[in-house]
């Protein structure tokens, strides 16, 4: 009865991420009770890489553990359970050798630096301690994912990741590395974006779904998410938002996986929807870009709102098969005001018919220039290169 008690209140998230997966293996009633409660946090997924207990599972996801803890925890979030190949001579030499060699993106990449979160201390001198760090760091991505080298937005996940582990480079560069391919990131940044393409048609299938009354607006201004939203995606939010909140939110996407990102950009959306019907459309196109940058978001707020649009990932993965369908496809969301349970569906619904031939004397209408094409390898031929900011 005493361990049960202990457990109840939470003994394991006094102890260390070590010290607490220990207690699983003691015994069966050991690993009962540090598994009593999930009900508090029924959003979270069963199990975690690595084999964090429950309780430290939902501390993560329920608040900030501050700098300390969270770098413990990401640590075992992004790195329990796997070994990162090493081998001498090879793109997969350690981070020591690699970061010392020259790489073809070296000049990219200083560019970048230089611009990459200057409103952080860490990283406001120029070729200071931070700014260094990112170099090395990035060149040393670069060489060691030679497919894809180096891109635009990959400052900002290495830079806050360093915010989190501002002493060892090491562990930065693994990290990075566990967070590109663990969570299958680095096919958003492989040669001509291929996964990038999806990503934008699911999310804007979502916001039809979710947010009406946003994607009626943002139909009239004649304007999809990859306008606004790629920078987002690209970055995990760390190009646009400050890193107290970015933090917050990599400590649920850790958790939980894509979906926090997808649910944080319906919130930021969901609280400007009033305003984005009600501007014309010149303004509407410089709102969009900056508007995530200009205001305060209360991490804790944020994620509330985030929460309360229930993506899943059977939802993501449902959008992703019919990205590849012939005909279009439409997201509908229905929420039973009795149950509160929400229900969605995704059914195909014919593609829209061409733009008409215009009369005589009348002005043709002009096509919106799209970078990606649902379901085309290749870019728009009047977009040779691609730059996210």
């Amino acid at each position: 009865m005493e361990w049960f008690t202990l457990f109840r209140v939470g003994l394991p998230t006094h102890l260390s991420l070590a010290e607490a997966r220990r207690c699983r293996t003691v015994c069966s009633f050991w690993r009962r009770l540090s598994l009593a409660g999930r009900d508090a946090c029924d959003e979270l997924r069963d199990g975690l890489p690595g084999g964090l207990s429950q309780p430290i599972m939902e501390a993560l996801w329920a608040e900030d553990l501050g700098e300390a803890h969270r770098g413990q925890a990401w640590k075992e979030l992004l790195l329990g359970g796997i070994t990162l190949q090493q081998r001498a001579g090879t793109p997969q030499d350690d981070y020591a050798k690699l970061c010392d060699q020259t790489s073809s993106f070296d000049s990219a990449i200083r560019r970048d630096v230089h611009r990459t979160l200057p409103q952080e201390e860490l990283f406001r001198e120029r070729q200071g301690k931070g700014q260094l760090a990112l170099f090395r760091l990035l060149r040393a991505l670069a060489i060691r994912l030679e497919d894809v080298g180096y891109c635009q937005s990959l400052n900002f996940i290495v830079a806050t990741l360093i915010g989190v582990f501002p002493d060892d480079e090491a562990v930065v560069f693994n990290c990075s590395l566990a967070l590109l391919l663990r969570h299958s990131l680095v096919d958003l940044y492989r040669p001509n974006f291929p996964k990038l393409g999806v990503i934008i048609w699911q999310f804007d299938r979502i916001v039809e779904g979710f947010l009406p009354k946003v994607h009626n607006a943002l139909a009239i201004h004649g304007v999809n998410s990859e306008y606004y939203a790629i920078q987002w995606f690209l970055s995990l939010y760390a190009s646009d938002l400050p890193q107290k909140v970015v933090r917050r939110i990599w400590d649920r996407f850790l958790v939980a996986g894509w979906r926090i990102i997808v649910q944080v950009g319906l919130a930021l959306l969901y609280d400007i929807q009033d305003e984005l019907a009600h501007i014309d459309t010149c303004v509407a196109l410089s709102f969009l870009k900056k508007f995530a940058q200009t205001r305060t978001y209360e991490p804790e707020q944020l994620l509330r709102t985030a929460s309360s649009f229930k993506v899943s990932h059977r939802l993501l993965s449902a959008l992703e098969a019919a990205y590849n369908w012939e005909e279009d496809a439409q997201l509908t969301v229905v929420k039973d005001l009795n149950t509160k349970q929400v229900h969605w569906a995704v059914q195909a619904i014919p593609r829209a018919p061409p733009t008409p031939v215009p009369n005589t004397g009348e002005e043709p209408a002009v096509p919106i220039p799209r970078a990606f094409c649902r379901g085309a390898k290749c870019w728009l031929q009047a977009m040779p290169s691609f730059h996210v900011f």
